[in-house]
């Protein structure tokens, strides 16, 4: 019989590849979001809020998944509001914290045996001292968002108690073609690409400085998966392990396209709206040991890949 595997949150970045691997294993697989369903057609499950108990409640017990991964997240970056939005910090608490909740007792209640993955976020370490983070590295979160996510990390900490196997995955930053163009990342693809076609002249960035602990989501997602197949529930870090700066991101990119990005690199400290000066850098060294996960690219390849969708795409 087919594992059945529920992923909340399923038409994001992360959901879409997650959906692949797991499809890829032989899963059969559902998947709820803010805009859209996933192979519910047969269940009459309707349509509300992950912050509704009673939506959550029905769609777990006509599905009775093997695996839930609990994705959904609310972040600025995702919605046109204020920073200071007392209704932004309520919501971002209730999807990214809340919406867990209720999956974590929904399994207490209908099937102990499910396992739940949690994506949480290296935000949780926003303003850390630690040059390096793991798993034992203490919470410093400097926005709503990393809140929220140690509030979901607190709640899995809390079901563990009750024999939930919740395990809880920390992301550093990914990319993949699938990203939203308020990324930085995929901002400076779209713009080289639109650069060596001629139909745009030059990229402002914020700050070419800036260090970053990237990685590719496909392979990130597999570590969420293997996270599920270990014999302990628990936290782990999912990074690359290594740090790039944002000009190492433009100088391979426009080098893929032929181009010097110093010709057409422009730097606009105004656009920066909240500047980080802390440097996120992820151990993780717990993930490899305890499920042999490596990353299929490293960082050059992975830009490279980036740019080479980004120019099948404008040629589609």
């Amino acid at each position: 019989m087919k594992k059945r595997a529920l992923i909340i949150g399923h038409s994001g970045q992360d959901g879409f590849y997650l959906t692949q691997t797991l499809e890829s294993q032989n899963y059969e697989v559902f998947g709820v979001s803010s805009s859209a369903q996933f192979n519910l057609e047969s269940f009459n499950i309707g349509a509300k809020a992950i912050t509704d108990f009673g939506f959550c409640e029905k769609l777990f017990t006509q599905i009775l998944p093997d695996e839930v991964y609990y994705l959904a997240a609310l972040h600025q970056s995702s919605i046109e509001k204020s920073y200071d939005d007392l209704k932004f910090y309520k919501d971002t608490i209730d999807v990214n914290a809340n919406g867990l909740l209720n999956f974590l007792e929904c399994i207490v209640k209908y099937k102990l045996e499910c396992r739940l993955f949690y994506a949480s976020s290296s935000h949780i370490f926003g303003g850390t001292s630690s040059l390096i983070q793991n798993e034992e590295t203490p919470y410093c979160p400097v926005s709503i968002y990393g809140v929220s996510k140690v509030l979901g990390m607190q709640y899995c900490d809390l079901y563990r108690q009750k024999g939930v196997f919740c395990s809880v995955g920390i992301f550093y930053n990914h990319e993949s073609p699938r990203r939203s163009s308020k990324f930085v990342s995929k901002k400076i693809i779209e713009t080289a690409v639109k650069i060596s076609k001629g139909e745009a002249s030059e990229l402002v960035l914020g700050d070419l400085s800036a260090k970053i602990d990237w990685g590719f989501a496909p392979d990130y997602v597999k570590a969420a998966h293997a996270i599920l197949q270990t014999n302990a529930s628990g936290v782990f870090v999912i990074s690359s392990g290594s740090i790039h700066t944002i000009e190492d991101f433009v100088g391979i990119a426009f080098e893929q396209l032929n181009l010097n990005w110093k010709d057409y690199v422009k730097v606009n400290s105004n656009i920066i709206l909240k500047k980080s000066v802390t440097i996120l850098q992820g151990d993780n060294s717990k993930l490899k040991q305890q499920t042999n996960w490596e990353a299929s690219l490293n960082f050059k390849q992975m830009v490279e890949v980036l740019v080479a969708n980004e120019l099948m795409n404008e040629l589609a």
